[in-house]
């Protein structure tokens, strides 16, 4: 593990349940389950392209009533630790294939979700909501969006234009394509009660992706004639 992440779990828990599979930064302002953080101020997350996000507030305290005194507890990501995001899934159009230097259209699912466990002893519930999502391609380009994207027919675009989450590919091959979505956690102690923010995101990598490059439009099979369908693969 690098010198600039560290376990989320504490002795205790290292004692009996054992650690999960996360990485905590150490400015608290991201977690990664299932791999590594970015180093602190390379930029949005995993894949990350556009430059460092702005630093996020201090995260907000946890405020725990006990018989005779109160408690308040700042929260940090590494807390909500065994609350584990839903991993999102990751889809392309054409499904399984593109073609070289025209667009492929990628595009995200993942909802907004919640999770019930305990928070530092206390019963509760975290939110995480799907706010960015980080693709690498394959070829070694890379991008980091705040939309999941969507189909060319939901877009209202013909197949192959250019979308917010498209890659053009150069080259044929096969390709890896991974996608890993930030989840903003928010929490709360009762229902009824008022979701806190939690600063920074979870990291969480998607289903990956694996696709063959063809040369060209006039070695792709098409589906209908191109009479039926003029902007379908390969007319």
């Amino acid at each position: 593990m690098p010198a600039w992440a560290d376990s989320s779990c504490t002795d205790l828990e290292r004692a009996t349940t054992g650690c999960p599979n996360i990485s905590v930064g150490n400015d608290g302002h991201e977690v990664t389950i299932g791999g590594e953080v970015d180093q602190p101020g390379t930029g949005g997350g995993p894949g990350s392209s556009s430059g460092a996000d702005p630093v996020p507030d201090p995260m907000p305290p946890l405020t725990v009533d006990r018989p005779g005194y109160t408690v308040t507890i700042p929260v940090t990501l590494s807390d909500l630790a065994r609350f584990r995001p839903n991993p999102g899934t990751d889809h392309m159009q054409p499904d399984g294939w593109m073609i070289v230097g025209l667009s492929t259209n990628f595009y995200a699912r993942a909802a907004q979700h919640v999770k019930t466990g305990a928070l530092l002893g206390e019963p509760a519930s975290v939110r995480f909501t799907p706010v960015r999502y980080a693709w690498t391609y394959g070829d070694g380009s890379s991008r980091t969006a705040s939309t999941p994207g969507s189909t060319w027919d939901a877009l209202g675009v013909h197949e192959f234009d250019a979308t917010a989450t498209s890659h053009i590919y150069r080259n044929p091959g096969r390709y890896l394509i991974d996608l890993t979505i930030g989840y903003a956690p928010e929490y709360r102690l009762a229902s009824g009660s008022e979701w806190i923010p939690v600063a920074g995101l979870v990291w969480v990598p998607a289903n990956r992706l694996v696709a063959v490059a063809a040369a060209g439009a006039k070695t792709v099979l098409v589906e209908d004639e191109c009479t039926v369908n003029p902007f379908g693969p390969g007319c």
